[in-house]
């Protein structure tokens, strides 16, 4: 593939966008932006009140409720404790996912697993009613990876994903303080995705730093500042900044790119993507991201490899939707190295209050020049529940 192939990549995937469509800021639903949903301007984390509703009262599937049920009434039980009110100021959450899956069915390497993939309670304490001040705050469980188990230097099992105090100061500027995500690309939910794991953009990749979101119509700029993770060792922390802009094309198509550069003792970053988020009927949508990945040792020569990823998701049925996503990624842009490919295809449901429900199947396949790898296949099923 190459650059050529990140080019055919994007072709081919886009023809098939008819087919299915994308799951992170539900663009086919007319939400661009993930402001008004989420504390963190840029997904991930916990919910708004607002967010809460639009979730119950648009995306859930009523299969399983009482047909005469509402909407307005959905809404109204999207709450940590349901209907029942809680003190303003205070916003507590808990998200549950994991993850039951088997490696090569029918063959003699299979493997079958169940992971715990995530257990986090999360808080936010708002300081006045407008919620212009807010702190932001979640504590949960960290499944250590199993070269790691017997290792007595393991990290810990507990830790904090985010803790970040956010001011919005206007109608158009936001600032946040503290431990989050980093300001780059889509933050799809599938935190193994190449566009994520090979970036550094991952689930355990938060940073300390400062960031900001300007919005002015049709433009969002973000600039962040960052200082690594507190919880590393100082010489492995990557220092740096990124900066993200996107342009709403109209409220279903919204185009943007990200740049990213830190360092630490051992190793420049740099990264740079194109992405697009494009709505198309309601609740149909498709993400498409390419970027490159430019890693230099401070000793010795440096490596530029490329990614692709184009996630769709279409709607079957309220609450029901075919899940597909493509993915590419090449550690140098070469013939050194191969070509890494992934599709997932499968079922994503949301078929009550508070739940989700992933079934997948995973093809991944990598293509050299000297030497051709038998595809491996795996089946997914994943159950997400929050509070």
């Amino acid at each position: 593939m190459r650059l050529s192939g990140i080019l055919f990549f994007f072709i081919l995937s886009t023809s098939f966008s008819r087919l299915a469509s994308a799951y992170p800021d539900f663009i086919g639903y007319g939400y661009s932006s993930c402001m008004l949903c989420h504390y963190n301007g840029h997904g991930n984390g916990p919910l708004t009140d607002y967010g809460r509703g639009v979730f119950a009262s648009e995306i859930v599937s009523k299969g399983y409720m009482d047909p005469r049920t509402t909407d307005d009434e959905l809404s109204q039980s999207s709450g940590f404790l349901g209907k029942k009110p809680l003190p303003w100021w205070f916003r507590p959450g808990f998200k549950y996912r994991g993850l039951w899956f088997q490696s090569n069915p029918g063959s003699e390497q299979t493997m079958k697993k169940l992971i715990h993939m995530q257990a986090d309670a999360s808080l936010a304490l708002l300081f006045d009613q407008d919620q212009k001040y807010a702190m932001v705050m979640s504590y949960g469980y960290y499944p250590v990876p199993a070269n790691l188990k017997n290792d007595p230097n393991k990290p810990t099992e507990f830790l904090s994903r985010e803790h970040y105090f956010r001011w919005m100061k206007n109608d158009n500027l936001t600032w946040f303080a503290g431990l989050m995500d980093k300001a780059y690309g889509i933050r799809i939910v599938d935190h193994t995705a190449y566009s994520r794991a090979k970036v550094g953009v991952a689930q355990n990749d938060q940073t300390y730093g400062v960031m900001a979101i300007y919005r002015k119509d049709p433009w969002e700029f973000t600039p962040h500042i960052f200082i690594g993770n507190l919880a590393q060792n100082s010489d492995q922390r990557q220092k740096g900044f990124s900066f993200m802009a996107e342009r709403d094309m109209h409220q279903y198509f919204r185009l943007g790119g990200s740049f990213m550069m830190s360092e630490n003792n051992y190793v420049n970053w740099t990264r740079m993507a194109v992405h697009s988020k494009y709505g198309y009927g309601k609740g149909n949508s498709l993400l498409t991201e390419a970027g490159l990945i430019m890693n230099k040792p401070k000793s010795g020569s440096g490596k530029t490899g490329g990614y692709g990823l184009a996630q769709s998701m279409a709607l079957i049925k309220r609450g029901y939707f075919f899940l597909s996503q493509i993915e590419y990624y090449n550690q140098t842009l070469s013939t050194k190295s191969p070509d890494n490919l992934k599709w997932t295809f499968g079922l994503l449901a949301f078929p009550y209050l508070k739940t989700e429900f992933r079934f997948t199947v995973v093809n991944g396949r990598d293509l050299s020049d000297e030497s051709v790898v038998g595809d491996s296949w795996t089946i997914q099923t994943q159950l997400h529940f929050s509070l």
